[in-house]
């Protein structure tokens, strides 16, 4: 990181989304940075709206930067299309749906929707960012990426989540040949414990692939029965998404 500004994003990265607050020392830990150095910029970003320091001393994503974000997506083609087709989607199948787009070579969520009325919810909710190789969102885009975009992730380590992640290379090309053949991807509680999802490719006019659409839920509610419902719903919804996205 050359300067102060990458310091701070890295900083802003760390405090992810949803998932409320972090210790000064744990997003030091985080970011591999010097605790006088973070919290230098910490003030600064709360001093600027882009931070808050809560009651317990944690820190968590200040007003401003929730602001811009939403605006960002306001004005973002892709989610002025999706968010509808999201809405009904949640309502339809009941479980957590997501939809991811490739970011260099991470997966980046660019929505979320979470059913109001579900008995059981998502333990943990997934970050902004996150690993290709262990998701459904995130096996879909390669299994139907380019094959350079394969070989920058397996040149790096594949981090094992779970004892479930797929962690080696030869297993994740079988996994990814074999989403490429049925037409969707599974992730069976390799990115947590007791979550289990399925994705479909989203494709645009072209027939390009551009977007991953995912349901995910607890595994006790996730039969292999739900998770063909789910395959038929997400791919009712993908085929919307086709006709309003260039």
């Amino acid at each position: 990181m050359d300067t102060a500004i990458d310091k701070a994003l890295v900083i802003l990265e760390a405090l992810e989304t949803g998932r409320g607050s972090s210790s000064l020392a744990t997003i030091a830990a985080g970011t591999g940075l010097p605790k006088p150095t973070v919290h230098r910029i910490l003030t600064i970003l709360e001093r600027r709206g882009f931070v808050q320091q809560l009651a317990s001393k944690e820190y968590a994503l200040g007003p401003k930067i929730i602001a811009l974000g939403a605006f960002a997506g306001s004005k973002d083609p892709m989610l002025t299309v999706a968010r509808p087709v999201l809405d009904r989607l949640v309502l339809a199948c009941g479980e957590t749906v997501h939809l991811g787009v490739l970011h260099e070579s991470q997966l980046l969520y660019l929505d979320r929707r979470e059913p109001e009325d579900a008995a059981v919810r998502l333990a943990t909710l997934p970050s902004p960012l996150g690993s290709l190789h262990a998701s459904a969102c995130g096996k879909v885009l390669l299994a139907f990426g380019a094959e350079a975009l394969l070989r920058s992730v397996l040149a790096t380590e594949l981090v094992r989540y779970t004892a479930h992640t797929i962690a080696q290379p030869d297993e994740l090309r079988e996994e990814l040949r074999r989403i490429a053949e049925q037409g969707y991807a599974l992730s069976e509680q390799e990115r947590n414990e007791g979550v289990r999802a399925v994705a479909v490719p989203v494709r645009n006019r072209a027939g390009t692939v551009v977007a991953g659409l995912s349901a995910a839920g607890p595994v006790q509610r996730m039969s292999d029965d739900k998770v063909a419902e789910l395959r038929v719903q997400l791919g009712r919804a993908a085929g919307e998404l086709a006709v309003g996205v260039r």
